[in-house]
């Protein structure tokens, strides 16, 4: 049971970290206001971050049998595809120079492979109790992600900015009771 409280508690304090990044690059890492379908920088580096986690999850995965690594690579590969597609496309919409988005493509690729080798080089001895835990943390940084940047009902007018920490406690809630109440 106390690793299990570990685990639900990883998991919380993964969406705990993206509404902590999100208020903080609301608030100092405001886009230029060069028009609506602009980007700022802390666009692409959003993205990239992205990717990162997506490696090191690969890589996490991958140290439990390599069959889950393989199959976490295969499902992150299908959902990323179309979120670098838009990337590129917003960069050249905005004028930036060819070479320049090769760039950007490129650290992608570095960005989801850097990832998966830090993930499995660095984890692979860890304990499982080790392993589990930064899974449910990735996890909840990545739940929260859908549940707050991707679905425009979750953040309505006058929503307390926290409304993912109290999201994110309710699931994490649940989840332990399941998981320890029998």
């Amino acid at each position: 049971k106390g690793a299990t409280t570990w685990i639900v508690l990883a998991f919380f304090l993964g969406g705990v970290l993206f509404v902590a990044i999100e208020f903080i690059s609301q608030r100092f890492l405001r886009p230029d206001a060069e028009g609506v379908g602009a980007a700022s920088p802390g666009f692409y580096i959003g993205i990239l971050v992205d990717l990162l986690v997506d490696g090191v999850v690969i890589g996490i995965g991958a140290t439990l049998t390599l069959t889950t690594g393989l199959l976490l690579a295969l499902g992150m590969a299908i959902s990323t595809a179309p979120l670098a597609f838009v990337a590129t496309a917003t960069a050249r919409r905005q004028g930036i120079a060819e070479r320049q988005r090769k760039r950007i493509a490129q650290l992608f690729i570095v960005a989801i492979i850097g990832g998966a080798a830090l993930g499995y080089l660095v984890l692979r001895n860890q304990p499982l109790d080790v392993r589990l835990f930064l899974i449910a943390l990735a996890s909840g940084f990545l739940v929260t992600t859908v549940t707050q940047s991707m679905i425009p009902e979750a953040n309505r007018e006058g929503e307390p900015g926290f409304a993912g920490v109290l999201f994110m406690g309710g699931l994490s809630l649940y989840g332990l009771m399941a998981l320890t109440i029998k």
